[in-house]
This record gives structure tokens, C-alpha cells and sequence, in this order.
């Protein structure tokens, strides 16, 4: 079917109803993006400041895709993990196997141990993504928590050093993103 212009007309607004929508479709795309830096010694699972979003889907059907993107480092010994939270985000972690953490994402310290300088001048970018059916029209949240292991801190955004160098040092940024799918 041809699309033809018509003389005058700017844009067009209204909502197009999920039955014309074959699944898949994605509908609407929010997104959270931090640029600054946070660090955290929790050891239960926190906000990470800056990376929430909140959607609301326009059919109980419909899915959430959420990608999450993040620049994490951490002190010698910590050992940090990070998870996603909102909806039915819960579910996507490790399975359970003796007395290890289950979650979406960790690191073992054991890489920072011994390793003075490359440990605190390194940062590691992290994903996570999730394909969410939250069977709501609700505003729906979703956000990347972290917590340590009490052995010391993670940073993200930036290296546990911090090094103030334009050849060393650097600064990245996260992001948080949610996209409503047809179902």
C-alpha cells in the first residue's frame, strides 16, 4: 500500500490498537542514561542511582525487553554482583548450587587479589539483559541493583583508583533501557 503525504499535515497522533501490531512490534523504548559516578560497601543488593526507568505497557500481552549496560570496578577482595529489578526480573538469576549467591551478574575478587594496580585501575562493563512478561498495564520499574561482599566497595562509572590522568584515567557512562514488544 502506497503512503501518500498530505498537503499540510505535520504529524499524526493517536494510538495505533495492538491487534494491527504483529508480535514483535515494538511499541514504545525508555531509557535511563547516568553519566556520573557512584560507588557502594552494601552488602545486600541496592539502587544503583540513575538506572531506573518506568514504562507502562499498553496490553497486558505485550512483553518488556530490558538491556541494561553498565561500567563497574571494584576494590582488592570485593567481590560485587548486580542484578536487574522490576517486573518479574526475580527469576533471572543463576540456579541455586550450595552456599553461592544467586544472582544475574558477579566477579570473583580473586582476579583483584595480587594485582595492586591493575586491580584499581580497571573497570569491566557489564550486561544484562531480560525479556520480561509482566502480564500488566501498570507502570512497570525496572532498575540494576549491586551490593559487595563486605570486603570493600564497587564503583561504577568509574575505576576504584579514579586516576586523575588524561593518558590513565577515565570516566564512562551506563544505561538503562526498556522496550514494550507486542505479544
Amino acid at each position: 500500500m502506497a503512503i501518500t503525504r498530505i498537503s499540510g499535515a505535520n504529524a499524526i497522533t493517536g494510538t495505533i490498537p495492538n491487534s494491527v501490531l504483529a508480535a514483535g512490534n515494538v511499541i514504545q523504548v525508555v531509557q535511563a542514561i547516568k553519566t556520573d559516578t557512584t560507588s557502594s560497601s552494601s552488602t545486600t543488593m541496592v539502587d544503583i542511582s540513575g538506572l531506573s526507568v518506568n514504562i507502562t505497557p499498553s496490553s497486558s500481552s505485550n512483553k518488556i525487553l530490558v538491556k541494561a549496560s553498565f561500567c563497574w570496578a571494584a576494590d582488592i577482595n570485593a567481590s560485587p554482583k548486580f542484578q536487574l529489578s522490576g517486573g518479574n526480573t526475580s527469576t533471572y538469576i543463576g540456579d541455586a548450587a550450595g552456599n553461592r549467591h544467586r544472582v544475574a551478574y558477579f566477579a570473583a575478587d580473586d582476579y583483584f587479589n595480587g594485582a595492586t594496580n591493575a586491580g584499581q585501575e580497571t573497570a569491566f562493563m557489564g550486561f544484562s539483559n531480560y525479556l520480561d512478561s509482566p502480564a500488566s498495564t501498570s507502570q512497570q520499574t525496572y532498575k540494576l541493583q549491586g551490593e559487595t561482599d563486605g570486603n570493600g566497595s564497587f564503583y561504577i562509572n568509574r575505576t576504584q583508583a579514579d586516576v586523575d590522568s588524561a593518558s590513565e584515567g577515565g570516566r564512562s557512562a551506563s544505561s538503562i533501557i526498556v522496550m514494550e514488544v507486542a505479544g
